[in-house]
């Protein structure tokens, strides 16, 4: 699939009333897919209208940048390439470098972002729950 393919799917489901990701506002519209690497509805970062992507995702306390691959499109088993991430945050923002090194600045920017964020929520939630059970053990 080349970039003119990615130009017609985005004409159909990001200008028209296609998508049902598509959540409008009155100021901008936003995007509910989880893979979208920004939350905003707009070409550059909608992971159906583009055949090359990079994201990241957490299952169960593990990291993982997702990265959709040009050559096995026809495969829908092979599009996404799963890499998990180092737990420590230094480690993984350089495994980010070395593996979108030659991607656009933009998903390598908004990809490292993504990690922060949820980085940062990770630990709040590890936090509260230790305040719970804390909270449990002392009554």
């Amino acid at each position: 699939m080349n970039f003119k393919n990615d130009d017609l799917i985005w004409k159909i489901i990001g200008e028209g009333e296609f998508c049902c990701f598509k959540k409008n506002s009155i100021l901008k519209n936003f995007c509910k897919h989880e893979l979208n690497v920004t939350g905003l509805c707009s070409k550059q970062s909608c992971p159906l209208a583009n055949s090359r992507y990079a994201t990241i995702i957490q299952q169960e306390g593990v990291f993982f940048l997702i990265q959709k691959d040009q050559r096995n499109l026809n495969f829908p088993n092979k599009i996404w390439k799963k890499i998990p991430l180092s737990r420590n945050f230094g480690k993984a923002l350089q495994e980010i470098n070395i593996n979108l090194a030659f991607w656009p600045k933009f998903f390598l920017y908004f990809v490292k972002f993504k990690l922060t964020k949820l980085t940062q929520i990770f630990i709040r939630y590890r936090i509260n729950e230790l305040k719970k059970n804390k909270r449990i053990l002392s009554k």
